[in-house]
């Protein structure tokens, strides 16, 4: 039996973004293996049939080679152990020591899923510049490697790499996907005042500020709708909102502040429209799944965002921290239910058509059975 191993930074995370399409690889007859930091999911996963490897050494928060050395030596050893036909890293750390690891260890096939370039690729601090040339110059070597593919989930990051890395072999798979099944519009939705949504860890980032900006305008001009933050401080992220920040935003009645929620569905459902003024993404799986819940969006014009939304069509796209045209964006959507209502019906068409848990499993799974001999 060939075996498919996935190293992603927790097991939450693989729950949330990996399990649909490991179960896909499973019914199409692959072991299924697991290698995640154990944050008390462990039970959840080896309930679905796979094999699960606690990740003890590798830190999420930050890049320092020689504090990671372990992590490395850790995966390396698993990889020796497991013999794996294929590996599929998730997100820049998994991939950057993963790639290392599989390279070493004379895995054959490894798939390097960057499902954003994030704060790393954002900041112009000295200490990012000197990161990033390194993490690229491992990048441009291995990639370059026959048994190696790059997965990206939109144009803009496929347009960097090639730039960079032409020998590489890239694919592009758009997002996770959405469960079209569960993340769906309410026939019925009837709120005493508009409810906008942000679902995002609370990062600057984010653009939560941009957010905050916007509704400071919106209030002052006494339009009616309240700000819906959810989602959690992210400490080990430099670009983390501190609690002490948030509620204080709250006590100015500029949002209501909820930590992380598991029924996001239920959040988008009860919403009127969704925002999300990030600096970059990878693809955004809450933009996934507010569209899928049929509603319109407003989101930034950067890579990521403006694959899930067509501006003037199922949303809006906004310049870059340009708070000002998205209170303007935000004030024609609460003020206009009939376009709300027009924009989030080719929300969920599009997530039925491009975005569906469907379409991604197959592709993804498509390209395993390439990869694997």
């Amino acid at each position: 039996m060939k075996k498919i191993l996935y190293l992603v930074a927790n097991d939450a995370y693989f729950l949330s973004h990996r399990l649909p399409v490991a179960l896909a690889a499973k019914k199409q007859g692959y072991k299924i293996i697991v290698v995640a930091k154990d944050t008390g999911n462990q039970k959840e996963i080896t309930k679905h049939g796979f094999q699960f490897i606690p990740l003890t050494k590798l830190e999420r928060g930050g890049l320092n080679p020689f504090k990671d050395l372990s992590a490395l030596q850790e995966m390396m050893a698993i990889y020796r152990r497991i013999q794996p036909d294929l590996v599929h890293h998730v997100a820049m750390k998994p991939v950057l020591y993963g790639s290392i690891a599989a390279w070493i260890s004379k895995v054959p096939a490894v798939i390097n899923a960057l499902t954003g370039l994030g704060y790393l690729f954002i900041s112009q601090s000295s200490k990012a510049r000197i990161i990033r040339y390194f993490v690229m110059t491992v990048f441009k070597y291995l990639f370059s490697k026959k048994q190696f593919c790059l997965l990206l989930q939109n144009k803009d990051d496929l347009s960097f790499f090639k730039a960079r890395m032409p020998k590489a072999k890239v694919e592009i798979i758009r997002g996770s996907g959405v469960d079209i099944n569960h993340f769906k519009p309410l026939e019925t939705k009837e709120m005493p005042t508009i409810k906008i949504a942000l679902v995002a860890r609370m990062l600057w980032d984010k653009g939560i500020q941009e957010a905050i900006d916007a509704m400071q305008i919106l209030k002052q001009k006494n339009i009616k709708a309240d700000l819906y933050l959810y989602g959690d401080p992210d400490p080990e992220n430099p670009k983390s909102i501190s609690e002490r920040q948030l509620k204080r935003w709250e006590k100015e009645g500029l949002c209501k502040w909820t930590p992380h929620t598991k029924d996001v569905a239920k959040v988008y459902q009860e919403s009127d429209i969704a925002l999300l003024p990030s600096y970059r993404e990878g693809l955004p799986k809450s933009l996934l799944e507010a569209a899928a819940c049929g509603l319109p969006i407003v989101t930034t014009d950067v890579p990521g965002c403006r694959e899930v939304v067509e501006n003037d069509v199922n949303g809006f796209l906004v310049p870059l921290k340009d708070h000002k045209i998205m209170a303007d964006r935000l004030e024609i959507l609460i003020n206009f239910k009939p376009l709300r209502n027009k924009m989030g019906a080719i929300s969920r068409q599009k997530s039925e058509q491009e975005f569906s848990t469907t379409i991604i499993t197959k592709q993804t799974v498509g390209l395993y059975k390439t990869l694997i001999r």
